[in-house]
């Protein structure tokens, strides 16, 4: 829809909502628009709702990860915001569907924003804009997708002297051992875990578990399955107000998928279970280990284009170091059942209604809205085609397609991609493409700068 119809329809909600949100005792607003590095960028207000809209400073699509740190980037240029149109800005409209009530900060609510440009159409690089025409695509198919995300990630005692100077490598991770699934790894542990549970219930969203991971400062938590756009909405909040409960507490978290050296410990995945439903009834199971036509269809079409979506699941400089099949990280192109070390695993079991892939090539460093977009568009054009899935992967087996390896070359790939054009348009396909190139230029740029530790040991005697 254009912003002014978007608004119309949406105008009697704002004023129910509104009214709600007053008698509830509500009086400021956070407001979230959703950026290219999977973060949120957020203003505080005093609560209002406009069917009039915002302003959007259209600058926040081009920023730059850590803000340019450590080498000043900090954003790229684009087509909308550059030194040649004077960085403008653009509208945004809230979604009243997404408003939720901070029941731990009861004067406080938040609501998510859509962008739209000057002229009233819908903004194309905007990352919720992009899910939500994939996940439309599928269900004119004549499906849904209900999908779960779940998110490792590291926790670490808060030194801001430390982190203002760059020194992140000297922060000491939370909790004294690194075991998997202990409930004593630090005495607060769970008072930490039960009270990010409690908070997330007040917003409506489900933590199916929280456990600790394999390594020092590692943790998980899983979330419940919703509808797409709900689904990436929920993943963005969750991480948000961990950070926001672990900063409370004198902890940092960081969703960087490698903060150990490769070979060491474990990295941090964000897989993505998706389940195919139609008419309320789960589509994607056949029996054990064997999936329905329109399931083999789905798979078919995610393995077709898994390495023209690659960079959006590892759309990071660190999102390489993660790249390891024998840590069950995936590194080609493939799939199987109950496979941990594929790309794609196939849940059949134990009911037809607990039928899922598990997508487990994301890193925790992804955009759940572009994740999901990639993993819906491919889908639906392998229903749409009737794709055939290649064979499956017994256990660590090799010979499939292998993934790049790395940012430049995915990119690259992404780029080129007629079908990447396709299904998400020529305007976001170059905006992210140069979002992209700017990570590959700023590792570049620093890393012509130093001499490393290996030129020291190797060449100075």
């Amino acid at each position: 829809m254009q912003l002014a119809e978007q608004a119309a329809h949406w105008a009697p909600d704002y004023e129910a909502q509104y009214k709600k949100l007053k008698a509830a005792g509500v009086t400021w607003l956070q407001s979230h628009m959703v950026d290219m590095t999977g973060g949120f960028r957020s203003k505080i207000s005093p609560l209002k709702l406009s069917a009039s809209g915002d302003a959007l400073n259209g600058i926040l699509y081009c920023v730059s990860h850590g803000d340019g740190q450590p080498i000043g980037d900090t954003a790229f240029a684009s087509a909308l915001a550059s030194d040649d149109n004077g960085y403008p800005n653009i509208q945004a409209l809230a979604d009243p569907s997404s408003i939720r009530v901070h029941g731990w900060r009861k004067d406080t609510a938040s609501i998510i924003m859509n962008g739209y440009m000057l002229d009233g159409s819908p903004c194309a690089v905007d990352p919720r804009h992009v899910l939500q025409a994939a996940d439309q695509r599928l269900r004119a198919a004549g499906y849904e997708a209900r999908v779960a995300l779940e998110y490792e990630f590291g926790i670490f005692h808060a030194d801001h002297a430390l982190m203002q100077q760059g020194r992140y490598r000297e922060l000491q991770p939370w909790g004294h051992s690194l075991v998997n699934y202990d409930l004593v790894r630090s005495g607060d542990y769970q008072d930490l875990v039960t009270e990010f549970m409690r908070r997330m219930e007040m917003l409506g969203i489900g933590v199916a578990s929280f456990v600790t991971e394999y390594g020092y400062g590692m943790y998980e938590f899983a979330l419940t399955p919703k509808p797409a756009v709900e689904a990436a909405d929920d993943a963005m909040r969750a991480k948000l107000h961990l950070r926001e409960l672990c900063a409370e507490r004198g902890l940092v978290a960081t969703f960087m998928t490698r903060f150990q050296p490769p070979g060491k410990e474990s990295a941090c995945g964000a897989h993505h279970h998706l389940s195919l439903w139609q008419d309320d009834v789960p589509v994607l199971a056949a029996g054990v280990n064997n999936l329905s036509p329109v399931g083999q269809h789905f798979l078919g079409g995610l393995l077709q284009h898994m390495r023209d979506t690659h960079v959006m699941f590892r759309p990071t400089i660190n999102s390489y170091r993660r790249f390891d099949r024998g840590a069950w990280s995936p590194t080609d192109v493939s799939w199987g059942y109950e496979n941990r070390t594929a790309a794609i695993r196939a849940i059949t079991t134990p009911t037809p209604g607990a039928c899922r892939f598990e997508h487990r090539v994301p890193g925790a460093d992804i955009n759940p809205y572009l994740t999901l977009a990639a993993i819906l568009a491919a889908g639906t054009d392998g229903i749409e085609k009737g794709t055939a899935p290649l064979p499956l992967s017994p256990g660590m087996a090799q010979g499939a397609v292998p993934l790049q390896s790395s940012l430049a070359a995915a990119v690259e790939d992404f780029a080129a991609s007629d079908f990447c054009r396709a299904a998400f348009g020529d305007a976001f396909v170059d905006h992210y493409a140069d979002s992209r190139r700017n990570e590959v230029a700023a590792y570049e740029t620093w890393a012509a700068q130093r001499i490393t530790d290996f030129e020291w040991q190797r060449y100075f005697v």
